[in-house]
């Protein structure tokens, strides 16, 4: 942390990100009028005042757990935590306390220590509420403020992670609110971990929020902690404390509201609101809530775009009854609908057939044996024209529809076959666990002897790439395999050579990348794998359902982060069976963003293979006795192939 204990001078005016204790580095230019200076002088004070009536509710925290080794104990990182009022109770974040500790210790600023024990949670929120004797001070935060938060007030964030005798101030200013999907106030200030848990006051000392590590979608420590460095950092702001504080103390834990649809469009800003499909077993689906339906009104708030639907979904909590209007056949409809905190979990259905993607209709083009479709007794040629009632002209809308279907019920198809619509009712399976043995061949496949490797590479990164690639233009749809080099490894030609072969017959372009630095990938790299991955979009035609992210040795395990990070981009992750992937967030599988894996090597399914598969990744293996099996087994890389193409499968 950088720290500044400089005491106002005359000069230029400056206030620095970090400051340790009260040593604010705030200086007037001498060469301001009198009533300006004066008013800075003033401003100063009253940034003081507010950190010194609110430094006497903060505390550090220390939590004891226990190891996976023979019960070892380990002391956390120390945290911040903000008393809230003279009962003992203490706010804090979920930093560190995602799983109760064996002892929480409550640091005062003299050193001493008293046990707390933790109350409850707000999962979605990031924070917990600890209860400790009364400290007998006085010293606490009040949760309610005169006036609600404005953009561009001032932001002052005091902790004590770091030491608990001297608190530290960050000070910035309120830039946004209602952000990750309404549920925090954005500040500009630099947040490291050790604030986590303290309050965020404004310049008349009034309670702003809690900060904590945050980011839209759920992941790991790490990954959350990474906003710190982009100089912004989030707060759950006092109010939304206020409303649910009483059910802390209760000890009820506060989990993310689940309404279970899927909305058609990706883009946030398209008006398109219609649902495209709804998730079995979930509140929306139990309320009468249909695919197709258009979404009007969420809680008598308009949904405009798409965009507004996560925004007015993020805030709401498990247990709240929602009002939901939708237009179904130019008839409004309204519903009321409890959210759940959990919906059984994700796990894609398949009919087993191929259509071609580009098509104008949605054409059989290839049954899979043993499937669904084949014991149903559709043919190849045979056009979908409809699923479950739903009009269906779209392979992607098709796949959706399929994916979601409710597990042990039967599907209804409509099909035209020679000129003549039929019924076809299908006992849809999960999806396979092996790799499909054979596949049709591809039309007019580019040969071997017209792709070409060509270096790729981004201007402000040191990451080396390349790329096989049909030559010429764009040409026709290919999957994508992306590779991720093994640390160390100083030429990425021959690791996209020798897939040639695999290539040109499954039409699959490959991208090799490396790390920044040669002996380790870092997991900030992953932004730099998305961008060389649309950079490759826009460089030939790749199919949006086969991009796919594997690699080679600790590669391996950046491709699982990958995968598991970016899934509106990526589409499947490889891994070797010995590999040992780990520090990703692993929430469940999403419709919307449905993502397989493939694990290759060994005879039997790794831990994290299973890990995988229970929240509702498909997890298929090929089995390999090549230690290398990506490199040295050609059936393997065969194999990726055919499960490459296979992600296309309805």
């Amino acid at each position: 942390m950088r720290q500044n204990n400089q005491s106002p001078r005359p000069g230029r005016r400056f206030i620095t990100p970090f400051f340790a204790g009260l040593g604010l580095a705030v200086a007037v230019a001498a060469s301001l009028s009198p009533g300006v200076a004066n008013a800075q002088d003033a401003e100063y004070a009253a940034i003081q005042q507010a950190i010194q009536q609110t430094a006497g509710a903060v505390v550090q925290i220390e939590t004891i757990g226990a190891s996976a080794s023979q019960g070892e104990l380990t002391l956390g990182a120390p945290i911040s935590g903000t008393r809230i009022d003279d009962q003992g109770h203490i706010l804090t974040s979920l930093w560190g306390l995602e799983e109760t500790p064996a002892s929480i210790l409550i640091v005062e600023a003299d050193g001493s220590r008293q046990p707390a024990e933790l109350v409850a949670r707000d999962f979605s929120r990031e924070l917990v509420l600890l209860k400790t004797k009364p400290s007998g001070s006085g010293n606490h935060v009040a949760l309610q403020r005169k006036e609600k938060v404005r953009v561009g007030q001032w932001a002052i964030a005091v902790g004590r992670g770091i030491a608990p005798e001297t608190p530290s101030v960050s000070i910035g200013i309120v830039s946004a609110t209602g952000r990750m999907y309404g549920r925090a106030v954005q500040i500009d200030a630099r947040i490291s971990p050790s604030f986590y848990g303290g309050p965020v006051v404004d310049i008349e000392g009034e309670m702003i929020g809690i900060s904590v590590p945050m980011k839209p979608e759920a992941g790991s420590a790490g990954e959350k902690s990474d906003w710190y460095d982009s100089g912004i950092a989030f707060v759950v702001s006092a109010e939304a404390i206020a409303s649910r504080i009483d059910q802390m103390k209760a000890g009820k834990d506060i989990r993310a509201g689940k309404l279970g649809i899927v909305p058609a469009s990706k883009m946030p800003f398209s008006e398109d609101r219609t649902l495209s499909a709804v998730l079995a077993l979930s509140p929306a689906k139990r309320a009468g809530i249909q695919a197709d339906d258009e979404l009007l009104a969420i809680d008598g708030e308009a949904v405009r775009w798409n965009a507004d639907i996560k925004q007015l979904l993020g805030p709401r909590d498990a247990g709240e009854v929602l009002k939901i209007k939708v237009l179904r056949d130019e008839k409004e409809l309204e519903f009321e609908v409890e959210l759940a905190a959990d919906i059984p979990a994700f796990r894609p259905r398949v009919l087993g057939v191929l259509a071609d993607p580009q098509g104008e209709s949605l054409e059989i083009t290839h049954i899979f044996d043993d499937s669904a479709a084949a014991k149903a007794k559709l043919q190849i040629g045979d056009t979908i024209q409809a699923i479950d009632g739903n009009k269906i002209d779209d392979v992607d809308r098709a796949r959706l529809l399929v994916m979601t279907h409710p597990p042990g019920e039967d599907l209804d198809l409509t099909v035209l076959r020679d000129g003549k619509p039929l019924d076809v009712r299908c006992d849809l399976q999960s999806t396979p666990d092996t790799v499909v043995a054979e596949l049709p061949k591809l039309k007019d496949p580019i040969g071997e002897e017209a792709w070409e490797i060509v270096p790729r590479s981004l201007p402000d990164v040191s990451n080396k790439s390349c790329l096989l690639k049909p030559k010429g233009d764009k040409g026709p749809q290919l999957g994508l395999l992306v590779l991720l080099a093994r640390p160390g490894t100083e030429k990425l030609e021959p690791l996209v050579e020798a897939w040639r072969s695999v290539a040109a017959k499954h039409q699959l372009a490959i991208l090799a990348i490396g790390p920044a630095e040669g002996d380790r990938w870092k997991p900030a790299e992953s932004d730099v794998i998305v961008r060389l991955i649309q950079q490759t979009q826009q460089a030939i035609n790749v199919a949006p359902q086969q991009i796919v992210v594997g690699g080679f040795g600790a590669g391996a395990e950046m491709s699982m982060l990958v995968a598991l990070r970016d899934r509106e981009l990526v589409r499947g992750g490889i891994a070797a069976s010995g590999s040992r992937p780990g520090g990703f967030a692993l929430s469940e599988n999403d419709p919307g963003s449905p993502v397989q894996f493939l694990v290759v090597g060994g005879t039997e399914m790794p831990v994290w293979g299973r890990v995988i598969a229970n929240v509702g990744f498909p997890v298929l293996q090929q089995p390999s006795t090549e230690k290398e099996p990506l490199a040295d087994d050609p059936k393997v890389r065969d194999a990726v192939g055919r499960w490459i193409r296979s992600l296309e499968r309805i």
